[in-house]
């Protein structure tokens, strides 16, 4: 993933359904959390904005959820273009620390899935891509952290 959108997301942050925070998805709640979560860099659940690196438009969608049923919010957000390569997206999900800080988990290509399984109370989730093996992210206590590689 380039580096511009990498801080982009360094500066924010399925198969199950874990418990949406918010009544309507996109209300302006979830846009105000959005906003919180990634610092002011996306203002809604879904829009648009310029990159300049890449010299293009990137479109994006951002979801409100809460994945381990604690009252709190956590961020998946998919930004949309051809310069996140075959995937054609890249992701990030942003959970906030103990501090109350925003803490990217991922930010690069793919796609993901909620995943039924779960550790230390957040589901498991799995990375999708180009390809037939996706590898499975696994919450520690702290971060997510890669559960299931693929061979290469």
């Amino acid at each position: 993933m380039h580096h511009a959108v990498s801080l982009i997301f360094m500066a924010t942050v399925g198969l199950a359904a874990p418990t949406p925070v918010a009544a309507q998805p996109g209300s302006a709640a979830d846009a105000k959390v959005v906003s919180e979560a990634t610092k002011g860099a996306l203002k809604s659940t879904k829009g648009k904005y310029f990159d300049k690196s890449f010299n293009a438009s990137v479109d994006y969608e951002a979801q409100v959820i809460d994945l381990n049923g604690d009252g709190q919010p956590e961020v998946f957000t998919k930004h949309h273009g051809a310069m996140f390569g075959g995937a054609g997206m890249s992701v990030d999900l942003l959970i906030k620390d103990k501090s109350g800080k925003w803490q990217s988990q991922f930010g690069f290509p793919g796609d993901y899935s909620i995943l039924k399984t779960k550790n230390k109370g957040y589901p498991d989730i799995e990375i999708q891509g180009p390809g037939t093996c996706f590898p499975i992210w696994r919450w520690n206590g702290k971060v997510y952290d890669l559960h299931k590689r693929c061979a290469r």
